[in-house]
């Protein structure tokens, strides 16, 4: 289960999304934090003449926490016990990461920044690509029980993503199935074959191919101790297989692989990753490699 839960608020309604959300992600012996991150640039300092702002600072901190204990107390009547904590940070990722420094942090609950009506903004894209949890990007407006977890693997690796990777992806997973019972299908789309004129070669060699893929996927399945039967092998781009399945109702929430590259990782994580949180409309639990 998700023990430790860190929730980041937007406003001051205590019935939005994303704080539903990590309601329902919550066991009975879990913990949340509604965390309000507050930064104003002018009461920073200046020149390093922090003595003047800090009365100030101190007092918006103040506003804010009672903020957050307000939005923690409603969540606390709802039956998920919760407290509010408010940070001064100018990024929500940095502050999410100082709370994972001072303890484990097992689920980050946001909503994107506007709405996701314009997609992420560049916050929503830092805060996946470096979170050191695994982040719940809730898009749903009309939030109730997930029904059908799909969450996407890939055994092969392409692009050099790390074999931990989904491992992780299927542990998160599993995690969100025993919170909620919904049922899990673990997802692994391989390239379509090339077309070739006819020849009985090429046929045995594709059958071999699946069948590699297959047991593969078999064997991560057991080593993340989730049956057989979950496994579903559907040929196609990652990004479209899995939006038909949102389409056709097989899909509430994606469980996923956000893999930071190059230099700038804080702004680019995996193509499919990005295609799947600009385009579809459900939630997308975004996991990183272990940091």
């Amino acid at each position: 289960m998700f023990e430790r839960i860190v929730v980041l608020p937007q406003g001051d309604d205590p019935s939005q999304p994303a704080l539903l959300r990590a309601a329902l992600c919550a066991a009975r012996a879990s913990r949340v934090i509604v965390l309000d991150v507050v930064h104003e640039p002018l009461l920073d300092g200046y020149m390093g003449n922090t003595a003047v702002y800090e009365p100030l600072r101190q007092r918006v901190l103040t506003e804010r926490r009672e903020h957050a204990d307000a939005l923690a107390d409603a969540l606390t009547r709802r039956g998920t016990p919760s407290i509010g904590m408010s940070v001064w940070a100018a990024r929500r990722e940095d502050a999410v990461a100082e709370l994972a420094r001072s303890g484990r942090v097992d689920l980050v609950v946001a909503t994107p920044l506007d709405g996701g009506h314009g997609g992420l903004s560049s916050s929503d894209w830092r805060l996946l690509a470096t979170s050191p949890a695994p982040v719940l990007m809730v898009k749903e407006t009309d939030v109730r029980q997930y029904r059908h977890i799909v969450a996407a693997v890939d055994p092969f690796h392409a692009h050099a993503k790390p074999a931990q990777l989904d491992q992780g992806i299927l542990a998160t997973a599993a995690r969100l199935q025993a919170q909620t019972s919904a049922a899990l299908a673990v997802l692994h789309c391989p390239a379509p074959p090339p077309i070739r004129v006819a020849d009985s070669r090429v046929e045995a060699e594709t059958t071999d191919s699946d069948a590699e893929r297959r047991r593969v996927l078999a064997g991560l399945l057991q080593g993340a101790g989730l049956p057989e039967s979950a496994a579903r092998v559907v040929p196609g781009a990652p990004h479209a297989v899995i939006q038909a399945m949102v389409d056709g109702g097989e899909a509430d929430v994606i469980v996923m692989g956000a893999l930071a590259r190059g230099r700038i990782k804080e702004w680019l994580i995996g193509n499919t990753a990005e295609r799947v949180l600009h385009r579809t409309r459900v939630d997308v639990l975004a996991v990183n490699p272990a940091r």
